[in-house]
């Protein structure tokens, strides 16, 4: 947050620099402005910009981290209209510590902006205006330089010439390479840059971002104390090339060079010019060859090393409104992606992804990669994912900002609890909003992530809920078949039951889908209820599984084959009805699940997914007619008693069975047929597999609690969130209540 007693301002300073016309624009303290130097201080529009008064010898002491290049074409009215060229110089500097990638982009869209052609001034003064209003935009630029010389060349083209943008690498003498996203090479085939080292510049070419060691070309420059160059076949590995090249380097001066790498045929030469003064090349044999995705610098132990790389804007296709749409439509593009992403990793936890499947599942080409692996250090920056080993990603829950007490540890070994500090219940989600809902209701909390980068891994959040300790998990969605779906679960229950050998409880929360119904009220569910597994007779199940349908041949109805549930021990549908009976005895009284809503949300608020409520109007109903046509109707509103106790936001809950099966699940007659038989109130997605191996464990008491998302089976996304709050908030208050 900027500190309001000490704003900043922008400042202009002109002047002369090396024989060159120079302009400072730059963002101070207005504690740093020296006002004896201030010769106007603008208002109005320009309010926040000062120009300095001229001064002789500008001088910047650190190299700029980004650069411009162009020629302007322009025409001296004194001189009947005699056309001059001259040769403009745009140099940057940033705040913070932002990425390369985040820099280039601040300035290239800072060059395109002040050069747009819709609005582009008509004079030096109104081209001044423009720099310093669009740099008080760009909060991540610090300083701009603008340096201008007249250049000698002839008569001005029809077309304007190429425009280049340098990106600046600074490498240190560890022999570490720095990865370069800034300049894409996955659409080249040659690259030109220039380098200052006094030995040992390092390139490599490579396949996979930040893998240099497989699948590269590694190019070194100056090497054995500036007397040699050499390609070599992966970082450190075997010469294919050499050449004696004495002093091609430069510890004072940067040097350019040129590599081409078309038609796997790498070259390497000096100066600008590509083609030219080749000292390296390499024909690279079939079993070597692959398309080049990323590259990375280095200088070895000898020397530091300055880089700058150049690329061209190309006028037509980076100026202009159709340019920026398509920026625009990139830009969202590649948010959908980094979402795909981040949901495919959601799905996955507590399992680590492998870098080409999670590109795989996220439907991402290979020629994209390095966007995409910039999007995943994004995401690392943001504490949203980890790469835990090399190339392996896991989801993270980087702990509750709003609580000191949730801390996240990755553990190869689950550390041995003692008798008070074993769980007497458990929980188990399959969502990812799930587990968050369910770690947000828990105190004095800490998570354990025994991953592993082979196989199946498990997650414990173990913590407090009253006066008992509890234990939550997630299920993980493993790749695969079903069946290997099926056994993932089991192996999750089996494990969290063998590990905490003291659980007595266990409650399935998460989210589900609601079964309407039309005309009345007292047995309409809708989005954000809760439905918890409660019956009214003992002989009742408490989840139903639909495997087989069958039509009556002289009727117009159906028979189904089930397999049911129920538990043996009855204490958590004993508190259930309790607490039923306490909140329904007034319409007046404060439901103890509604505080724990409010708690959730607010410690959710810094999370990625948007666990807020969904707008009301979202909550559309439909019903599905004999004859397959689908109309949308009211829901049922309360009345009499009902309308007394009835507030709008507030979720009401509802008990019955919980139900899943893929033969009704899409067909809204069977469903509504199917839930009127066997008073299913809700639907999942088939946790029949985890209650099988709670019963294989010997497990006698359990629970089902189900937020509702849709009027499905929960599979919808928008109330996802929402829904899973509401199922952990009544989870928490049946705890309390025990």
């Amino acid at each position: 947050m900027q500190n309001t007693d000490d704003p900043e301002e922008v400042v202009l300073t002109a002047g002369k620099r090396g024989g060159k016309a120079t302009i400072h624009l730059e963002r101070k303290k207005t504690s740093e402005i020296d006002k004896n130097k201030v010769h106007h201080v603008a208002g109005g529009l320009y309010k926040g910009i000062l120009i300095n008064k001229a001064e002789d010898n500008l001088e910047v002491v650190e190299p700029p981290e980004g650069r411009l290049e162009f020629l302007a074409y322009l025409v001296d009215q004194d001189k009947n209209n005699e056309p001059i060229q001259d040769y403009w110089t745009l140099k940057f500097w940033f705040c913070g510590k932002a990425d390369g990638l985040t820099k280039k982009r601040a300035f290239t869209e800072y060059f395109q902006d002040l050069m747009n052609p819709t609005n582009f001034p008509k004079n030096y003064v109104g081209f001044m205006k423009k720099a310093l209003v669009l740099l008080k935009n760009y909060n991540l630029i610090k300083r701009v330089v603008l340096e201008v010389e007249q250049s000698l060349l002839g008569a001005p083209e029809d077309t304007l010439p190429p425009i280049k943008s340098f990106v600046s690498v600074f490498t240190n003498n560890t022999f570490t390479y720095r990865n370069v996203p800034e300049i894409p090479v996955n659409n080249k085939t040659f690259l030109t840059f220039m380098v200052m080292a006094s030995a040992d510049a390092h390139i490599s070419l490579s396949a996979v971002y930040g893998d240099v060691d497989r699948k590269t070309y590694e190019i070194v420059i100056g090497a054995d104390g500036n007397t040699k160059s050499m390609i070599r076949d992966g970082s450190m590995g075997k010469v294919r090339s050499e050449a004696l090249t004495i002093n091609v380097l430069s510890k004072s001066e940067l040097h350019y060079f040129w590599i081409s790498w078309g038609n796997h045929h790498v070259e390497v030469g000096r100066g600008a010019q590509y083609g030219h003064g080749r000292f390296l090349d390499w024909n690279v044999p079939p079993n070597r060859q692959f398309h080049v995705n990323s590259l990375a610098v280095a200088t070895g132990y000898a020397s530091h090393g300055q880089w700058e790389f150049a690329e061209l804007f190309d006028p037509d296709k980076d100026f202009g409104k159709e340019a920026k749409k398509a920026r625009v439509k990139l830009s969202l593009l590649w948010i959908a992606r980094k979402q795909r992403m981040l949901q495919y990793l959601e799905e996955a936890y507590p399992n680590t992804i492998d870098i080409k499947v999670l590109l795989q599942q996220s439907k991402i080409k290979p020629a994209d990669m390095i966007t995409a692996m910039i999007m995943l250090k994004d995401l690392e920056k943001k504490r949203l994912i980890q790469e835990v080993d090399e190339g392996r990603w896991l989801r993270i829950q980087s702990g509750d900002f709003t609580q000191t007490d949730h801390e996240v540890k990755l553990v190869k070994d689950m550390p041995q609890l003692t008798g008070r500090e074993q769980p007497t219940i458990a929980i188990i989600t399959s969502l990812y909003c799930e587990k968050l809902a369910v770690d947000a209701m828990i105190e004095d909390k800490v998570t354990f992530v025994k991953y592993k980068t082979e196989g199946e891994s498990q997650v414990y959040t173990v913590g407090q809920i009253g006066r008992f300790k509890v234990v939550s998990t997630k299920l993980s969605k493993t790749p695969g078949s079903a069946q290997i779906g099926v056994i993932s679960a089991e192996n999750t229950v089996t494990r969290l039951l063998g590990t905490f050998s003291k659980v007595e409880h266990v409650l399935l929360v998460g989210v589900g889908g609601g079964v309407p119904h039309y005309t009345d009220y007292s047995k309409h569910v809708r989005l954000g209820d809760v439905v918890v597994s409660l019956t009214n007779s003992k002989n009742d199940p408490l989840y139903i599984q639909c495997q087989k349908v069958e039509k009556i041949g002289s009727a117009n109805g159906y028979t189904y084959n089930t397999s049911c549930w129920d538990c043996a021990d009855r204490t958590l549908q004993n508190v259930v009805s309790s607490l039923r009976d306490i909140t329904d005895s007034s319409v007046h009284v404060l439901k103890p699940w509604e505080p724990n809503i409010d708690q959730g949300l607010e410690i959710l608020c810094s999370e990625e997914s948007n666990f807020h409520r969904p707008s009301i109007k979202s909550d559309k109903l439909y019903y599905t007619k004999l004859d397959g046509t689908t109309v949308q109707v009211d829901h049922p509103l309360p009345t009499g008693h009902a309308a007394l106790s009835h507030r709008d936001g507030q979720p009401k809950i509802h008990y019955g069975v919980v139900g899943t099966g893929k033969l009704i699940a899409r067909t809204d007659n069977l469903k509504r047929d199917f839930a009127q038989m066997n008073n299913v109130k809700a639907f999942d997605v088939d946790f029949s597999c985890v209650l099988d191996s709670l019963e294989g464990n010997r497990n006698e008491s359990f629970l089902i609690i189900r937020g509702i998302a849709d009027y499905q089976d929960g599979i919808k996304k928008e109330w996802q969130p929402y829904a899973a709050v509401v199922a952990a908030a009544y989870m928490k208050s049946l705890i309390m209540a025990m």
